[in-house]
């Protein structure tokens, strides 16, 4: 379902998947790295393969400066207060989607007691 709905707000609604793109970009750059971690102790990811390659942000040398032209972008959005209502529902539901990813990880590849 979260691949799904990405790609729909790729095709029917861009400020939708601004929305997502924002969630998963700037929270695992903000916070990626405790996931990152875990997977590699978990389930044996090395941190430069495919399996956490979307936590490392090495072409992002300063990713605080990085976070503050990206928030003053989204800020400067010329949208209305229902765009906005319907943006932040949609983060909300980006959010989710995003929390659910480790739990599908522990469902499809339990750990295993060291």
């Amino acid at each position: 379902m979260p691949a799904a709905r990405v790609e729909e707000c790729a095709r029917a609604w861009p400020a939708g998947y601004v929305v997502h793109h924002y969630t998963r970009c700037l929270g695992d750059l903000s916070g990626g790295q405790v996931p990152r971690d875990m997977a590699e102790k978990t389930w044996g990811f090395d941190r430069k393969g495919d399996g956490v390659r979307f936590y490392v942000f090495d072409g992002i040398p300063n990713p605080a400066a990085f976070k503050r032209g990206y928030r003053a972008l989204l800020d400067a959005v010329d949208v209305d207060d229902l765009e906005k209502r319907r943006m932040v529902e949609e983060c909300r539901l980006a959010f989710d989607h995003n929390a659910a990813v480790p739990r599908a990880l522990d469902r499809e590849f339990p750990r295993t007691a060291a």
